[in-house]
């Protein structure tokens, strides 16, 4: 069964996109990468089996209209691989978000430097190339929302990452969010 989820995660992505209030670890495994699925099997069983089955309903009914074709929007003559990234990995937990929630009442003990659970690929190299400027002014938001919201759930922080992540400027350099 668990071959079947993977291989339904990564021809359906597109038909069940990360919802408002999702965990991190949810919408990567909606994205179908294969650890976040795992975590999310071990930790949140329940989630899970409830994912599982919304991608049998999206397969099935794909099934019943005929249509085993490639998400709206792309022709036959493109891939995925045309509009994967290529540049940088990000972290979005990087060093000095990670030392500021280390401080956090309510945060603490949650995450960790450069989190595996948050990391996406930048479109390109000069989207994301170190430890630019653009990074540090991120950076600097992250701390100042943490010390503006000291009783922030793991929940509310996540969200906060996804709307800041969902903006014009970052999704140019990190269209597949995180």
């Amino acid at each position: 069964m668990w071959a079947v989820l993977m291989l339904m995660l990564t021809q359906v992505p597109a038909q069940l996109p990360c919802a408002a209030g999702e965990t991190s670890l949810v919408c990567h495994c909606k994205a179908g990468m294969e650890t976040a699925c795992t975590l999310l099997k071990q930790l949140q069983p329940e989630t899970f089996t409830r994912l599982r089955t919304a991608l049998s309903v999206v397969q099935e009914a794909r099934k019943l209209e005929g249509s085993q074709a490639e998400p709206q929007g792309q022709t036959d003559s493109e891939s995925y691989e045309s509009t994967e990234c290529k540049g940088q990995e990000h972290h979005v937990i990087s060093r000095p978000i990670a030392k500021e929630l280390e401080d956090h009442k309510s945060l603490r003990g949650l995450y960790q430097p450069r989190d595996p659970r948050f990391v996406s690929r930048a479109v390109d190299e000069k989207a994301h190339c170190g430890y630019q400027h653009w990074h540090r002014n991120v950076d600097r938001e992250v701390i100042k929302w943490l010390r503006d919201h000291s009783k922030a759930t793991s929940q509310q922080f996540e969200a906060a990452l996804r709307k800041l992540y969902s903006r014009p400027d970052l999704r140019a350099r990190f269209p597949n969010g995180f």
